[in-house]
């Protein structure tokens, strides 16, 4: 992954058609340490310093190369940005290599596959990897239903300070996400749940829950 990051992985960038090369820091290779060790985790940092572009690289690491027949989900405050977080992906996809996009492959009479892929979610032709977008819930009921029974094993929650009913959402969707994760660490396949956010507004509902699971959460230690 490292490797895959440092020397292959590049972020698209407004006017440049090859992008620029990704960058570490502190804040995102502490976060991408844990992630590794399929440890949850929850990372604020402040707006414009990568943290989305880096999450976003990692699950093209792994969407690509690093697992197999997983389904990831990508929350966020409104599905709208759910999706950009999918169109995201798709763009730095598109700045690997030929070789490496692996975006289709050819069935024996030459014709080309290609694996599923809408504004909502995206398939991978060879793996079988899925990521899938969640929409944004409306109220209560559909916050307690939005997650609930979704095995899925990799789950990314962007801006969790600012997503409406967002102590409902966790609490339904950790018991599925606790199996299909267990079936994974059984199959040596990478799991886990990465929350990222800006500062949220403690007036609000969100706002204090996700302090209080920030508050709640081990703290890094660059030991480590």
């Amino acid at each position: 992954p490292w490797y895959f990051l440092r020397e292959i992985c590049r972020i698209p960038d407004d006017g440049n058609p090859r992008g620029v090369p990704f960058k570490l820091h502190r804040g995102n290779m502490a976060m991408l340490f844990c992630l590794m060790q399929n440890i949850n985790t929850s990372v604020i940092l402040p707006r414009q310093t990568g943290k989305t572009q880096s999450a976003l690289s990692w699950y093209m690491y792994l969407f690509n190369f690093g697992t197999n027949s997983a389904e990831i989900s990508f929350l966020n405050k409104k599905f709208e940005d759910s999706k950009l977080n999918l169109t995201r992906i798709k763009a730095i996809r598109d700045l690997l290599p030929s070789y490496l996009k692996m975006d289709q492959v050819f069935a024996m009479d030459g014709s080309k596959l290609k694996g599923k892929n809408s504004v909502e979610t995206l398939q991978h032709p060879i793996n079988n990897n899925r990521i899938r977008t969640v929409p944004s819930a409306r109220d209560v009921t559909s916050a307690a239903s939005l997650m609930r029974g979704r095995t899925t094993s990799i789950i990314y929650i962007d801006e969790w300070s600012f997503i409406k009913h967002n102590k409902i959402i966790y609490l339904n969707m950790v018991p599925a996400w606790n199996t299909a994760a267990r079936n994974a660490k059984a199959n040596n396949k990478p799991y886990g749940m990465l929350i990222t956010t800006t500062p949220g507004i403690l007036t609000t509902d969100e706002g204090m829950y996700a302090y209080g699971t920030r508050e709640m959460a081990t703290k890094f230690s660059e030991h480590w």
